[in-house]
Protein backbone atom coordinates (compact mmCIF):
# COMPACT_ATOMS: atom_id res chain seq x y z
CA UNK A 1 0.00 0.00 0.00
CA UNK A 2 1.08 3.45 -0.86
CA UNK A 3 1.29 6.93 0.16
CA UNK A 4 -1.19 7.94 -2.23
CA UNK A 5 -3.34 4.99 -1.25
CA UNK A 6 -3.75 5.77 1.89
CA UNK A 7 -4.53 9.34 1.40
CA UNK A 8 -7.20 8.64 -0.90
CA UNK A 9 -9.02 6.10 2.22
CA UNK A 10 -8.23 9.35 4.22
CA UNK A 11 -10.24 11.42 2.15
CA UNK A 12 -12.72 9.23 1.42
CA UNK A 13 -13.79 8.45 5.24
CA UNK A 14 -13.55 12.15 5.96
CA UNK A 15 -15.98 12.90 3.32
CA UNK A 16 -17.94 9.67 4.04
CA UNK A 17 -18.19 11.11 7.57
CA UNK A 18 -18.70 14.77 6.62
CA UNK A 19 -21.75 13.55 4.23
CA UNK A 20 -23.49 12.23 7.43
CA UNK A 21 -23.18 15.23 9.71
CA UNK A 22 -26.22 17.40 8.32
CA UNK A 23 -28.72 13.92 8.76
CA UNK A 24 -27.78 14.03 12.53
CA UNK A 25 -27.91 17.78 12.61
CA UNK A 26 -31.68 17.39 11.96
CA UNK A 27 -33.28 16.95 15.38
CA UNK A 28 -36.41 20.01 15.55
CA UNK A 29 -36.45 20.42 19.27
CA UNK A 30 -39.40 19.81 21.44
CA UNK A 31 -41.72 22.97 21.77
CA UNK A 32 -44.64 22.05 24.25
CA UNK A 33 -45.03 20.77 27.98
CA UNK A 34 -48.62 19.17 27.84
CA UNK A 35 -50.10 18.15 31.30
CA UNK A 36 -53.09 15.03 30.96
CA UNK A 37 -55.36 14.66 34.24
CA UNK A 38 -57.31 11.57 33.77
CA UNK A 39 -56.65 11.31 29.99
CA UNK A 40 -58.06 15.09 29.63
CA UNK A 41 -55.57 18.26 28.71
CA UNK A 42 -55.20 20.65 31.69
CA UNK A 43 -52.01 22.85 30.55
CA UNK A 44 -49.69 23.29 27.64
CA UNK A 45 -47.05 25.51 27.77
CA UNK A 46 -43.83 26.47 25.67
CA UNK A 47 -41.28 24.59 26.84
CA UNK A 48 -39.01 27.75 26.46
CA UNK A 49 -40.94 29.89 29.16
CA UNK A 50 -39.58 29.16 32.55
CA UNK A 51 -42.50 29.25 35.19
CA UNK A 52 -44.16 27.07 37.78
CA UNK A 53 -47.53 25.98 37.18
CA UNK A 54 -50.02 24.10 39.40
CA UNK A 55 -53.01 21.47 38.20
CA UNK A 56 -55.59 19.97 40.08
CA UNK A 57 -54.79 15.84 40.43
CA UNK A 58 -56.81 12.81 41.96
CA UNK A 59 -55.41 13.30 45.13
CA UNK A 60 -54.37 17.05 45.52
CA UNK A 61 -52.19 19.54 43.31
CA UNK A 62 -49.09 18.61 40.82
CA UNK A 63 -46.37 21.24 40.78
CA UNK A 64 -44.96 21.25 37.30
CA UNK A 65 -41.89 23.18 37.05
CA UNK A 66 -40.33 24.20 33.65
CA UNK A 67 -37.19 25.72 33.39
CA UNK A 68 -33.84 25.90 31.03
CA UNK A 69 -35.93 23.86 28.59
CA UNK A 70 -36.19 20.67 30.90
CA UNK A 71 -39.65 20.34 33.56
CA UNK A 72 -40.14 18.19 36.11
CA UNK A 73 -42.79 17.69 39.02
CA UNK A 74 -41.79 19.52 41.92
CA UNK A 75 -44.56 18.91 44.30
CA UNK A 76 -47.37 16.59 44.65
CA UNK A 77 -49.65 13.92 47.01
CA UNK A 78 -48.66 10.33 46.32
CA UNK A 79 -47.47 7.89 48.90
CA UNK A 80 -43.88 7.79 47.42
CA UNK A 81 -43.38 10.62 45.33
CA UNK A 82 -41.99 8.85 42.68
CA UNK A 83 -43.15 11.58 39.83
CA UNK A 84 -40.89 14.26 42.19
CA UNK A 85 -38.05 11.97 42.99
CA UNK A 86 -37.41 11.76 38.34
CA UNK A 87 -36.21 14.74 37.96
CA UNK A 88 -36.13 17.02 34.87
CA UNK A 89 -36.70 15.87 31.50
CA UNK A 90 -36.18 17.26 28.06
CA UNK A 91 -36.86 14.27 25.95
CA UNK A 92 -40.01 14.18 24.35
CA UNK A 93 -39.40 9.49 24.31
CA UNK A 94 -39.77 10.13 28.60
CA UNK A 95 -42.94 11.21 30.29
CA UNK A 96 -43.49 11.38 33.74
CA UNK A 97 -46.26 9.73 35.20
CA UNK A 98 -47.90 9.70 38.48
CA UNK A 99 -50.42 7.19 38.74
CA UNK A 100 -51.59 8.06 42.32
CA UNK A 101 -52.81 11.67 40.96
CA UNK A 102 -53.79 9.81 37.54
CA UNK A 103 -51.20 13.00 36.11
CA UNK A 104 -49.46 12.44 32.92
CA UNK A 105 -46.20 15.27 32.09
CA UNK A 106 -44.88 15.21 28.48
CA UNK A 107 -42.91 16.85 26.09
CA UNK A 108 -44.63 17.28 22.70
CA UNK A 109 -43.09 18.73 19.05
CA UNK A 110 -44.59 21.30 16.48
CA UNK A 111 -43.04 18.57 13.99
CA UNK A 112 -46.04 16.87 12.78
CA UNK A 113 -43.91 15.02 9.86
CA UNK A 114 -45.11 11.79 8.88
CA UNK A 115 -43.48 9.16 11.55
CA UNK A 116 -44.67 5.67 10.35
CA UNK A 117 -46.55 4.46 6.87
CA UNK A 118 -48.62 1.74 7.13
CA UNK A 119 -49.85 0.00 3.94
Amino acid sequence: MTKADKLLIILIMICSIGSLIPLLRHNPLPSQVVVYVKNQEVLRQDLSQNGTYHVEGTLGTVTVEIKDRKVQVTQENSPYHICSKQGAISDASTPIVCLPNETIVKIESDDVGEDTVIQ
